[in-house]
This record gives C-alpha cells, structure tokens and sequence, in this order.
C-alpha cells in the first residue's frame, strides 16, 4: 500500500476520534484535512479494515459517532448489539434498510468509516 494511502486512511480512521476532541471542526474539514478526496477511489474497506486493526478503541469512537448523529436526512449507521454483533445500515424516513451483519467489530467498522467518509464527501 503506498505510504500516502496509508497516511490518509489513519487520518480517516481517526475522524471520528478527532471530531469529538476538537469539536469545532467539521466532518467536512476533517475529511479534507485527511486527503481522502484524492485517494478516495483507491481506498476500500479491506485496507481501512487492516489499519483500524492496529487500532481497535477507534471502534468506539464510531461506534458513538454513529449514535450522536440527529439529522432530518438518510444517513449511515452503526450499531453493536448485547449478543456482540454489527449492524451497518442506511436509514431513510424510518426505514432502516440492512447493509451489513456481522460479528466481525472490524470489517463492520471498516464498512461503516468508507461509507461515512463518502457520505461526508458529497458536501464537500
């Protein structure tokens, strides 16, 4: 993986980590910051995956990224279950369409980080 990928995939990984620390920064700010807008076609969730492993507290941080999150649009989230298990879904209007069901904290995570980080991309 080249070393400009990988920085920006650790800055992306950190967004929701640092986004609650600073606090007064945008998601869009933070994602411009990261270089994800170059590298975004060339980033998959695999090798978010391999690098969010080497950092496995960012779990949380996504996990409550996702939870504080109050819009009047769809949005992506991310959810962990008492019987350990992921969900990464899109919600439209009420209606929670099912994207990703696992027990794997680090492939759901990793799927949740690449879709919010698009998502942001659009208001960019």
């Amino acid at each position: 993986m080249e070393k400009k990928i990988k920085e920006t995939i650790e800055k992306i990984i950190h967004l929701a980590y640092d986004y609650r620390k600073m606090g007064n920064i945008s998601p869009v700010n933070l994602l411009k910051e990261s270089g994800y807008l170059e590298f975004s076609d060339q980033i998959n969730e695999e090798e978010i995956e391999e690098i969010l492993k080497l950092y496995p507290h960012l779990i949380d941080e996504w996990l409550l990224r996702s939870e504080n999150k109050r819009t009047g649009y769809p949005v992506w989230t991310f959810m962990k279950f008492d019987d350990g298990s992921y969900v990464v879904e899109y919600s439209i209007e009420g209606k929670e369409n099912e994207e990703i069901n696992t027990k794997d904290g680090f492939k759901a995570c990793a799927a949740f980080i690449k879709r919010e980080a698009e998502s942001i991309k659009k208001f960019v």
